[in-house]
């Protein structure tokens, strides 16, 4: 499975001063979030979860409500819709466009996690580029919040 840069056609290489001794191509652990605008457009950006520990990093616990999962098909196009409920989602297989009202789109590969919040306003676009999709979603409590982590990239 391509990685990011390699499905951009490029090779990552390590910043200084970024990553750790376990991945040194990545600073943290990334969280894509697609949001709703006070306008209702809905907007993505990437956020990194706050982690402390130099060996084994580790984040604060957080509580859940309910988990499913679900398989969609290569060349799933799903469009214009709202998340049903705020949930976090692992991408287990596939890869992943999402696209915002405004255009903007962000590519996720497996092991990415998305954090799906805008329950209102105009919605997002999916689509399956390649493979089947596996997904693990995890409905989360109101009190979740990843706009105050670290922003990695908008």
């Amino acid at each position: 499975m391509p990685t990011r840069a390699e499905w951009a056609g490029s090779t990552p290489k390590p910043r200084p001063g970024s990553g750790s001794a376990l991945n040194p191509y990545n600073s943290g652990m990334r969280v894509v979030r697609i949001f709703t605008q006070d306008s209702g457009d809905s907007a993505i950006e990437v956020r990194e979860v706050p982690m402390t520990g130099a060996d084994r990093p580790v984040s604060g616990t957080f509580g859940c409500d309910s988990i499913f999962f679900r398989e969609t098909p290569e060349d799933h196009v799903q469009d214009f819709h709202n998340a049903p409920r705020r949930q976090l989602i692992f991408l287990t297989s596939g890869i992943l466009e999402l696209e915002a009202s405004d255009g903007h789109r962000t590519l996720c590969l497996p092991g990415d996690l998305i954090f799906a919040e805008d329950v209102q306003g105009k919605g997002h676009i999916t689509r399956s580029l390649r493979d089947v999709r596996g997904f693990v979603h995890v409905a989360v409590r109101e009190d979740f919040d990843v706009s105050g982590w670290p922003l990695a990239e908008a």
